[in-house]
């Protein structure tokens, strides 16, 4: 019994202190979390929305006149009522390290994209080129 502790102690032990893996995991859903409030905003305001990443935030915007492309104005997180963002854990690789695309008024996006967060765990988020469901 005791070695059997042992064995589990040196497996099982790295695996519970080890962060990366639930950061990973984490800001995945962070980025699809956005990505999906980003489409919703763009239907329900009649207005282009934009995803941006950067090597440290992931950012959303949107254009304030309607039929415009230029993302002028930050779009509001509503679990906290201010312009949304997430950062970037550090020890995280998000693949592309930058991009940025849009959602039309339609909801559609620019272009069907995946995004990878690597850490000691990999979350791929992909967004649907014909009608942007974000799985």
């Amino acid at each position: 019994m005791l070695v059997i502790v042992g064995v589990l102690s040196a497996v099982a032990a790295p695996r519970f202190f080890a962060r990366g893996g639930f950061d990973a995991y984490g800001y995945g859903e962070a980025v699809r979390r956005g990505v999906r409030l980003a489409q919703k905003a763009a239907i329900a305001k009649r207005r282009t929305t934009c995803v941006s990443q950067t090597t440290t935030a992931l950012t959303l915007t949107f254009a304030t006149a309607a039929g415009g492309l230029a993302c002028d104005a930050a779009l509001l997180d509503p679990a906290t009522g201010t312009a949304f963002s997430e950062p970037v854990p550090s020890g995280l690789t998000v693949s592309p390290a930058t991009f940025t695309f849009t959602f039309t008024p339609l909801g559609r996006p620019s272009a069907g994209q995946t995004i990878t967060v690597t850490s000691d765990v990999v979350a791929t988020i992909i967004v649907e080129a014909e009608t942007g469901y974000v799985r």
